[in-house]
């Protein structure tokens, strides 16, 4: 009976857990899992049509683009032919040899012209007047040869000198090699790269004061001279002259170089490329980066303010000098490796300080008319090309009403549009060279546009949505009905329990009662079979005593679970109830071989249940003689601390592992849950019930233990000194309850 009734509560026990789990399962299941995929693959699915219908979209009207380009590229291409035809009757009306007024009339008759430039020889400016790029040469064949001839001789002695200086090291050898081209060509631009050449092997020979010497004697000689990639020597030259001046210490006098370097720069930059003066802006700022944290100089800080104020200065526009200087390189060029003249025109085009330029160029017969011997160009007004040509192309171009034609930068930024902008950019198409620097760009304005592109996204989200909703609705509709279901379940466990248990205490009470009967009529003890039928009596008592412990304690506890159980306070003389619980489980102690020691002090009066404390010093006793082995020794402890009253139950038995202390209040919780242990036959509720009798008594239960030396269970008691609370879910009398003799409290 004591095994079919703990079998059965763990059961319902254990049912009731796997029920409670079944519930939350069904619950991530039907409503957080699908609500949270759902929501995920429709984000995934609304960004993937996005994409999708944008890509499709941007396919559509890239064909669009294409046609908008190819109208635009056909209109430049007319334009630029027309500027050819200009150019070759403007060369015969003046036979060959245009004056500055010719020029002048040019311009004047042609708007978007703003500049022209006529170069008869490498260096030799005719137009504009006063221009000068470098020392000019005849176009004489005979000089054209000699010009040749001296280029290739330096280009031979440059590369020898590098060889040397680079691959072996023998900066010395390159040093004269270099010396050989000063001597060799006279070239006022091949002697300036070679002084530029020696004053850097110098520096990287470590004769600092010569190298500084070579640049200013470059500085002094030829100011104007750029190397062949049009890059200023002069620049090279006061840098090189800094680096120097610092390696030497002298941090001041790199400073004051920088300084005019960057000035100078400044004064020149509207002759120089974006590309050329930022190069060098940036390298003025890293060695001046070095020498401002130098403690030689004298006034750092207004350094420091000079060079941020540089920073933030911006190159100047293009001038004439600087489209002189790329015609010049051209026909340079052209003549250096005697290119043949042909009747075409060229372009150039880039963009600098945010402006786009534009310079068409052709080059001129010379005397033997087979050769190049100079250069005419021609610069145009952007602006004004945009403001005239443009609008007229894109005003034509037929994309439909819900799309506007556009031409952007190189950063996307529009510069001419058909409408105002609006909506979004879907696609562009580069323009052909030499307008390379724009871009058609086309807007779709949604308000114009139709909505198709996002009806499917619109059916999509709202196809998801519905579904999500029907999920978490069918999810809710079965949990709640699972949880009516469980709590419909947990009432029928709850009442069997009861039901059981009751059932069980007549046929104990009646087993006991005639065992009782039995021993009182068997014959004494003086046979082995008469003393073996009084030991089995005697067993037959005890465990139907154990057995009535545990229906109470399960009776107890369906009592607490629906809300019912109720305490009879009284006030009592606790050391009596204490002492009057040990007595009763002395037999059972001596029994099975235990000693109970009791330190028990006259304690003040307390309102308190004594079946109750009875109760609980039974169980923690129960549990003291079930968990001991060796060491039979059982401490009983009651003292008064301040004003409560201190209860202790010390054992010398197996012990509590720390990590399972605070699960053993828990219902149905035992420390060892194993089927064969030695200890089975306990539901888990005797600690419940202790804490909660002590806890409707104001008091409070805890432990201390060690494994394998054993426990101490304490709970405290409020004695009447203490005024008990009145909140009947604490199971104690208000004060004005306190002058009766006894009061029913129930608990929940």
């Amino acid at each position: 009976m004591k095994g079919s009734s703990s079998k059965l509560t763990r059961l319902l026990f254990l049912s009731g857990k796997r029920n409670e789990l079944g519930m939350a399962l069904v619950f991530l299941a039907l409503i957080l899992v699908p609500s949270a995929l759902l929501g995920y693959l429709s984000w995934r699915a609304l960004q993937s049509e996005k994409l999708l219908a944008e890509e499709r979209l941007a396919k559509s009207y890239q064909r669009y683009a294409r046609l908008a380009a190819r109208k635009i590229n056909e209109e430049l291409e007319d334009l630029k032919d027309r500027w050819l035809k200009t150019l070759k009757r403007f060369q015969k009306q003046t036979r060959g040899n245009p004056t500055a007024e010719d020029f002048d009339r040019l311009i004047a008759a042609q708007p978007l012209i703003t500049g022209c430039f006529y170069l008869s020889a490498p260096g030799r400016v005719e137009y504009p007047p006063n221009m000068v790029v470098r020392e000019g040469l005849s176009p004489a064949p005979w000089e054209q040869d000699a010009f040749v001839r001296e280029h290739e001789i330096f280009s031979q002695l440059a590369a020898q000198g590098e060889d040397l200086e680079y691959q072996k090291g023998n900066l010395d050898g390159a040093i004269l090699k270099y010396r050989r081209i000063l001597e060799t060509v006279q070239r006022p631009q091949l002697q300036a790269m070679a002084l530029s050449y020696i004053g850097r092997a110098y520096l990287k020979k470590g004769e600092l004061q010569k190298a500084i010497e070579v640049h200013r004697q470059l500085l002094r000689d030829y100011p104007e001279e750029r190397d062949l990639n049009d890059m200023y020597l002069r620049f090279l030259a006061q840098y090189q002259i800094a680096v120097a001046q610092e390696s030497m210490g002298r941090d001041e006098d790199a400073v004051q170089t920088l300084i005019q370097l960057v000035q100078d720069m400044f004064q020149r930059s509207d002759a120089v490329s974006v590309e050329q003066y930022q190069y060098f802006m940036e390298q003025v700022r890293m060695l001046a980066l070095r020498l401002l944290s130098s403690n030689q100089l004298s006034r750092p800080d207004y350094y420091r303010e000079l060079f941020r104020a540089f920073a933030e200065k911006n190159k100047k526009r293009l001038s004439q000098k600087y489209f002189l200087e790329i015609l010049d390189r051209r026909l340079y060029k052209a003549v250096v490796e005697r290119k043949r003249y042909r009747s075409r025109m060229y372009f150039i085009s880039n963009e600098t300080v945010n402006e786009p330029y534009l310079l068409g160029y052709r080059f001129l017969p010379g005397p033997s008319r087979r050769y190049v011997g100079g250069i005419i160009g021609l610069t145009f007004d952007i602006q004004k090309l945009g403001n005239n040509l443009l609008p007229r192309v894109l005003t034509d171009t037929d994309v439909g009403e819900s799309v506007i034609v556009a031409i952007l930068n190189s950063k996307n930024e529009v510069v001419f549009a058909s409408e105002p902008v609006r909506g979004q950019l879907i696609a562009t198409q580069p323009l052909k060279r030499p307008f390379s620097f724009w871009q058609v760009g086309l807007y779709v304005d949604e308000t114009l546009a139709p909505n198709q592109r996002f009806s499917y996204r619109t059916a999509l989200g709202l196809w998801l949505i519905t579904v999500l909703m029907l999920s978490i609705l069918l999810g809710a509709i079965i949990f709640v009905r699972r949880a009516m279901r469980e709590a419909y379940l947990s009432r029928l466990k709850s009442n069997f329990v009861s039901n059981v248990s009751h059932e069980l205490r007549t046929p104990i009470a009646s087993i006991k009662m005639l065992s009782e009967l039995m021993e009182m009529q068997s014959p004494p003890a003086t046979t082995g079979s008469a003393r073996k039928n009084r030991q089995y009596l005697q067993v037959i008592q005890r465990e139907c005593e154990r057995l009535s412990r545990l229906i109470d304690n399960v009776l107890d506890f369906a009592k607490i679970e629906k809300g019912m159980k109720s305490y009879q306070f009284r006030l009592e003389q606790p050391d009596e109830v204490l002492q009057m619980a040990v007595e009763s489980f002395r037999p059972h102690a001596d029994v099975n071989g235990f000693q109970i020691r009791t330190d028990i002090t006259p304690l003040p009066p307390a309102m308190i249940d004594r079946d109750a404390i009875a109760q609980v010093m039974l169980n923690l006793l129960t549990n003291a003689v079930k968990y001991s082995r060796d060491d039979k020794i059982i401490d009983v402890r009651a003292f008064l601390q301040g004003k409560e009253i201190v209860v202790e139950v010390q054992d010398r038995g197996i012990g509590i592992p720390e990590h399972e202390i605070p699960k053993i209040f828990d219902d149905f919780y035992r420390v060892d849950q194993r089927l064969n242990t030695q200890t089975q036959g306990g539901m888990g509720l005797g600690l419940t019930l202790v804490r909660h009798i002590v806890e409707a008594h104001g008091g409070k239960v805890e432990v201390e233990s060690e494994v394998g030396v054993g426990s101490t269970f304490r709970f405290t008691l409020p004695s009447q000194q203490a005024k008990n609370p009145s909140d009947p879910q604490r199971g104690v009398a208000s004060d004005q309850d306190q002058h009766e003799p006894q009061k029913a409290v129930s608990v929940s």
